[in-house]
């Protein structure tokens, strides 16, 4: 049995979670119920559960307020949300696992499904640590042939996206290594909002996410591209309907005049 806590301030959903998961997963034992964060604190800590559903919103506090203040993170988290952007947006980066208010059964399968493959404590980690990070030393945590790997926002390069899968060009700690190429089954538009919002990322083209600070150089010839500063040189179109943009973009960073 997987021993399961809820924890929303909302009775409405408390309820919908728990009709859900009594009449179609059984494989789930409810221990508990908290509609505030000190009480879910407590109860976590008594009860040691091996599951909790987390609310993300819950006044004065948040879901993540209650990751930092247990005494041990020992359990898998899944995040029940009415959609909070960055929140989720974060909660993606770290490959941590969610489901939109209202909860339905699919949604609930596959996140019980996905819930078996357990690095939660390694995840929730990396979350809490971005929200205490300034944007440079943020990392995102991506899934490499079966495998789970973080690395920091400031060394990735550059995105390519065919909107099915998404490969990362990241810069090795030692450049001497030359780039670490990522490929994760995701489209670009998972990822695009966090990374937008860090800052130094510009989407130039449908298929194309880039690091202004890896940029070597912006050529107005052949319709304009830029150049990254990998060891080949990358040059990457710039879409006419984006430059614009693009240019005005660099004229707020103070890159260009």
């Amino acid at each position: 049995m997987i021993k399961t806590i809820i924890v929303d301030d909302d009775l409405y959903h408390t309820e919908a979670l728990t009709n859900l998961l009594t009449q179609y997963f059984k494989q789930v034992e409810i221990i508990a119920t908290c509609q505030d964060v000190p009480n879910a604190v407590k109860k976590i800590d008594e009860l040691r559960p091996h599951l909790v559903f987390l609310d993300i919103e819950m006044e004065p506090y948040t879901g993540f307020d209650v990751l930092e203040m247990v005494n041990e993170r020992d359990f898998e988290v899944i995040f029940t949300t009415a959609y909070q952007h960055y929140a989720v947006q974060a909660i993606k980066a770290s490959a941590l696992d969610y489901i939109e208010k209202p909860l339905n059964k699919n949604d609930l399968a596959e996140a019980l499904m996905r819930y078996k493959t357990k690095t939660g404590n390694i995840k929730m980690a990396n979350l809490l640590a971005n929200f205490k990070l300034d944007n440079e030393g943020q990392k995102i945590a991506l899934y490499d042939k079966g495998g789970l790997s973080f690395f920091e926002i400031r060394k990735i390069v550059r995105c390519q996206s065919d909107n099915t899968y998404t490969e990362f060009f990241i810069h090795h700690d030692d450049k001497k290594q030359g780039i670490i190429r990522i490929e994760v089954s995701k489209g670009m538009a998972y990822f695009e909002d966090f990374l937008l919002g860090k800052g130094c990322f510009f989407r130039i083209h449908n298929q194309h996410l880039v690091n202004i600070y890896h940029i070597k150089r912006y050529a107005k010839e052949a319709g304009g591209y830029l150049v990254m500063d990998d060891q080949s040189n990358t040059s990457i179109p710039i879409a006419r309907a984006r430059k614009e943009d693009f240019l005005d973009f660099l004229r707020l960073k103070g890159i260009v005049i």
